[in-house]
């Protein structure tokens, strides 16, 4: 019990002295509930609130990019690594199991050699896209510029989230290859965004025969998807109107 101090009168006159009345445990002299930490114990670290429990789960960058990359589809674990080179082996690994234990992905370990590891997203994980696209499209609002001096350039990136960024208007189905010309040291990096009945997605291979194709340096991309919407050094063949409507996809 945690005392109170008030004050009782003393005989009939007007005179009062302090007195001890006891209260329930974590409550305060206003009725208030206190944490935990003024009651002796150990103070909570996490907050009871929806968004504070879904940050616990989600506040970690790595985690947000995984759902990202992984939102077309299942991926190979060593596909992934190579899309995260900013994160060790063991960083990727911790993250992978926290995700696996809030139910956000899978992990499928076939037997072949060498070993494979296939990671899909869950249900709840899908879900969590669509907030992935929104927070990314609150970017491209107020923040969104051109490479900072402590950011790698990762075009590639930027495909790979097109799938998530929500669409105003309903645009036509098609096969869009994207070609960046110096994405690897041995040389360009290709993906095809696809669009089929309404849904997106991306795949990290050329399709010859898209309904068109976009394709240019990692500097001519950053020109045309930063805020200065500049693509004019992008080289477009095919239907125009796909490679328009994907460019509109970071239009803020």
């Amino acid at each position: 019990m945690i005392p109170d101090f008030g004050m009782v009168p003393l005989g009939s006159g007007n005179s009062y002295v302090p007195c001890c009345r006891a209260l329930g445990p974590g409550v305060n002299g206003r009725g208030k509930h206190m944490p935990r930490a003024e009651q002796g114990g150990e103070k909570p670290r996490r907050q009871w609130a929806p968004d504070a429990r879904a940050l616990s789960v989600v506040g970690d960058r790595w985690v947000m990019v995984i759902v990202r990359d992984l939102a077309s589809g299942p991926l190979r674990l060593e596909a992934l690594r190579r899309w995260l080179p900013g994160v060790s082996a063991g960083a990727l690994e911790a993250r992978l199991s926290r995700m696996a234990d809030a139910g956000l992905i899978t992990r499928r370990r076939r037997r072949s050699l060498p070993p494979r590891v296939d990671l899909e997203l869950t249900e709840q994980g899908r879900a969590l896209g669509e907030a992935i696209g929104e927070l990314a499209r609150w970017e491209l609002r107020t923040q969104w510029s051109r490479p900072r001096e402590d950011e790698w350039i990762d075009v590639g990136a930027c495909f790979r989230l097109a799938p998530l960024l929500p669409r105003a208007v309903a645009t036509a189905d098609g096969r869009l290859a994207l070609e960046i010309l110096d994405g690897t040291d041995s040389g360009p990096e290709h993906y095809t965004f696809v669009r089929e009945n309404g849904c997106a997605r991306i795949e990290r291979r050329d399709t010859p025969n898209a309904d068109a194709r976009m394709s240019g340096t990692q500097a001519a991309w950053v020109k045309a998807l930063s805020p200065e919407r500049s693509p004019a050094n992008l080289h477009v063949t095919g239907t125009p109107t796909l490679a328009a409507e994907f460019l509109d996809l970071f239009k803020v």
